[in-house]
């Protein structure tokens, strides 16, 4: 893995990543043009999956921005959260990804595809598990070897070493490249929290 940036203090990290959720251009734009595309394709994604969070009812979807994918698995039926640095009621409330202020083993199904916005990747997968429930899903949607924009903290290079190896309580269940989607993610990784 090759973090990209440094910052004097967590703080700054902060500063840098809200910049890109609070930019009105880009929220007008997820919440105008792209809402449509962007749900209907999170849909999609989570209607493939059905074979794996069927069952799932409670969801928290990590870095969420403006809630397209907690509106899709809302629609699907499923009891969504999202969380980001900035809320957006009512699909997304403000929390650090690095820091969750949920209790241990309350969702069933942990979804992400900000993996590589985390400034320390190992307490973001570390705080995913520990939300989860035994026997939970945990789906990341990703770029390998891809820099984004300048809110990319970290490129993954390879998936086992950089990413699933940061999961010490969970089984992967499928590691793959996917085609590369509406959100510009190129790989999808999928586990199980042991029981």
């Amino acid at each position: 893995m090759k973090k990209l940036n440094n910052y004097n203090t967590y703080k700054d990290y902060l500063y840098h990543q809200i910049k890109k959720t609070t930019d009105p251009n880009r929220r007008k734009k997820w919440l105008g043009e792209e809402w449509d595309l962007k749900l209907n394709g999170f849909k999609e994604i989570f209607s493939s999956k059905k074979d794996l969070i069927g069952d799932c009812k409670e969801v928290l979807c990590i870095g969420a921005r403006t809630g397209q994918e907690v509106a899709a698995l809302r629609d699907l039926g499923y009891d969504a959260i999202g969380i980001d640095l900035i809320p957006c009621e009512p699909y997304v409330i403000q929390c650090d990804m690095h820091k969750l202020t949920f209790e241990n083993e309350k969702f069933d199904f942990v979804f992400s595809n900000v993996f590589d916005h985390s400034l320390y990747p190992e307490k973001k997968c570390s705080e995913m598990e520990r939300v989860l429930r035994p026997g939970g899903i945990i789906i990341i949607h990703m770029q390998m070897d891809i820099s984004q924009d300048k809110y990319t903290e970290v490129i993954i290079e390879d998936v086992e070493k950089d990413v699933a190896s940061l999961f010490e309580q969970s089984e992967i269940i499928k590691s793959q490249n996917i085609n590369k989607n509406f959100a510009a993610m190129n790989y999808e990784l999928i586990l199980r929290k042991k029981q």
